[in-house]
């Protein structure tokens, strides 16, 4: 059998599941000649599926020596990180980034590398850059959110998650929703929630909303959704910030989250 069958074979026995016998055949194919590149690649993705991350970086590594193309760039780099050599990572990434700057799995990967050093500027940076070419893409937009949240820049926070909120299903953000539009409300109520939030120890603030009796919203002026109205009659006489967030605080306490975060940006842009 000449080593061209022999890696016929181990491509055949690889995908009938036959992996150990795969991995012996390609080792041996490399015995004979140690710069089949093809069976460094395919032993080296054996060994990353086996989770031996060594034995795969060996195996890349020296498929690199032969010859350079942004595929095994990107598997060294994404190996590095998965042995939390992450400033490895970061360069080897670079190199895969001006090889293929369309390859936007290897800035998602930049971007995690940098936030697991606390870079998280160029964090940001890597992921907006891929949501410039896949602006739906999960994992940038989600990440965006999350950093500018923790960050406590919320408004930036909201802008992005308008974004995600266009081509995914946002339930997942809710409770970093409902802190956002508390967190930009600016009046007595606010420091009134904050305060019940802290003192009755709930961990989320749906939860504290769902144990609020409704008959709390009636008062001399009438019903919550009589308040609604009221507001929105005032905002076509007069679209201030105040009351852009008042009727966004309201439409968050009936559950109207989705219009509570439409009301919240008309208040961003009426300031």
């Amino acid at each position: 059998m000449t080593i061209q069958e022999q890696f016929i074979e181990a491509l055949r026995l690889e995908e009938q599941g036959n992996v150990t016998e795969a991995l012996q055949l390609y080792i041996q194919i490399l015995q004979i000649d140690n710069s089949f590149r093809a069976a460094l690649i395919n032993l080296g993705s054996l060994y990353y599926r086996m989770k031996q991350f060594n034995h795969a970086l060996d195996c890349f590594l020296r498929a690199l020596q032969l010859k350079e193309d942004y595929i095994v760039l990107f598997n060294i780099g994404s190996l590095y990180f998965r042995l939390g050599e992450y400033k490895k990572a970061i360069i080897i990434l670079n190199k895969c980034n001006t090889s293929n700057p369309d390859f936007y799995i290897a800035l998602l990967v930049k971007g995690i590398a940098f936030s697991k050093i606390n870079n998280y500027k160029a964090a940001l940076g890597c992921f907006k850059e891929v949501i410039k070419n896949d602006p739906a893409n999960k994992v940038a937009l989600t990440a965006i959110i999350l950093l500018y949240y923790e960050q406590k820049n919320y408004s930036d926070a909201l802008r992005y998650l308008q974004q995600y909120d266009r081509y995914h299903d946002s339930f997942r953000f809710r409770e970093i929703t409902s802190d956002i539009i508390l967190q930009c409300a600016r009046y007595n109520d606010e420091k009134l929630i904050s305060h019940s939030l802290q003192k009755k120890g709930f961990r989320q603030f749906n939860e504290y909303i769902s144990t609020i009796p409704h008959t709390i919203f009636n008062d001399s002026k009438g019903t919550i959704d009589t308040k609604i109205q009221q507001l929105e009659q005032e905002i076509q006489k007069e679209p201030t910030p105040q009351a852009f967030i008042s009727l966004s605080l309201c439409h968050l306490f009936v559950g109207n989250n989705q219009t509570a975060l439409q009301y919240l940006v008309k208040a961003t842009k009426a300031v």
